[in-house]
């Protein structure tokens, strides 16, 4: 299973990169995938399978309620802003209205799973820690890279993620991007060393809640207080990245044709009116 933070993050990143067409029926199963992602993880037994059900399914049932009204007001000021153009504080505020969503996303797992920590057995959590690992394998991989085997892996990531929402570049706005592309920070290694200290903070809260218990508060601290060592150090790389990537959207949106900001325009609206579907319907 993934950490709780991997787990909202993907609810929120498998609904922006599943087709349009596609997001209801996602979304409407996400709470039996995502459980059967927590079960895997943590080798859960029945009596802890039960208790996770009926907690996902109020989990998102609160989502569906409280978030994706929210989710569609992001994307519905995301795509009037690009209408003509997109500036870097328009990408900025973009971004951070995805993360404030993740962070609320996060806050609120903590609250409806986090005590179900202090069932696990010390089996378990080492189940889970094997898992994790196993999964983290490719960025394992990339640390052993090159610097040069990192800037061309970096390099085709951001691309790949610039055409899911422009479609494809030409070949003379390649020749523009690529140099641009390559101007980013290194940001990779820093989120690998962030994630790893977080994971490690995490496991080693787990093991010790039998004698020293687990409080929302503890669990919020080593998943969101940005004030952790690990956390500290991060936001510095995090911000600057950011920064330097919105700039680079801007440059890039200046050589964009019509039909390719209309594309990325169309993208964050088909989005919008999915989440509008899904937060109008009837759960009871």
């Amino acid at each position: 299973m993934r950490t709780p933070r991997t787990l909202c993050l993907l609810a929120i990143c498998t609904l922006l990169a599943t087709g349009c067409s596609a997001i209801g029926f996602a979304y409407n199963n996400a709470p039996s995938y995502f459980a059967s992602e927590l079960e895997d993880a943590f080798d859960l037994d029945d009596t802890q399978r039960r208790e996770l059900d009926t907690r996902m399914q109020q989990f998102f049932n609160w989502h569906r309620q409280q978030e994706l009204s929210r989710y569609q007001q992001v994307l519905d000021d995301a795509a009037l802003n690009a209408a003509d153009g997109i500036s870097a504080p328009e990408f900025l505020q973009f971004i951070d209205g995805l993360r404030l969503a993740f962070l609320r996303l996060l806050g609120q797992a903590i609250i409806s799973f986090g005590d179900m920590g202090l069932t696990l057995t010390p089996a378990q959590i080492d189940h889970y820690d094997r898992y994790y690992r196993e999964i983290s394998a490719e960025y394992y991989d990339y640390l052993e890279m090159s610097l040069q085997q990192r800037e061309i892996y970096r390099e085709e990531q951001a691309l790949e993620r610039l055409e899911k929402w422009f479609g494809p570049f030409d070949a003379n706005q390649l020749q523009k991007i690529r140099p641009r592309l390559r101007q980013l920070p290194e940001f990779y290694e820093a989120w690998i060393r962030y994630r790893e200290e977080r994971q490690l903070a995490l496991v080693t809260a787990l093991r010790e809640a039998p004698t020293a218990g687990l409080s929302e508060q503890q669990l919020k601290t080593i998943l969101l207080d940005p004030e952790t060592d690990y956390a500290r150090a991060f936001e510095v790389e995090r911000i600057a990245y950011w920064q330097v990537y919105a700039q680079m959207v801007e440059d890039i949106s200046g050589g964009l044709s019509k039909a390719q900001l209309k594309h990325a325009i169309d993208r964050l609206r088909k989005y919008s009116l999915a989440f509008e579907d899904l937060s109008s319907q009837d759960q009871s």
